[in-house]
């Protein structure tokens, strides 16, 4: 009895594909507008920075305390560079005046 042979060949092709997805938490940009420190998820009692990431359009930043003083008021121009802000308390009041797009940053 003869073998049965075919001149097939079978390939086998193994292809592995590895994605990397690279997660980058951009920072969320505040306009214009009233806010308590905990609506712009920053934490208590930490010193952040700020910036206007704004190409044209310059904003203010004022912050008062519980008794409705200020603790802090920064001009910043459009691209403006980072600012240290001194540290907030959740029941701080944020003021942003401007149409500057504001954002925070440790």
């Amino acid at each position: 009895m003869k073998g049965c042979y075919t001149n097939e060949k079978i390939y086998l092709f193994l292809s592995f594909t590895i994605n990397t997805v690279t997660t980058v938490a951009a920072p969320k940009s505040f306009s214009e507008g009233f806010y308590y420190a905990k609506d712009l998820n920053i934490m208590e009692n930490v010193k952040y920075c700020v910036e206007n990431i704004s190409p044209s359009y310059d904003g203010y930043i004022i912050i008062f305390d519980d008794q409705q003083r200020t603790q802090q008021a920064v001009r910043l121009e459009h691209n403006s560079q980072k600012h240290i802000l001194l540290p907030i308390k959740y029941n701080y009041k944020v003021v942003i005046i401007g149409q500057g797009e504001i954002t925070f940053s440790t």
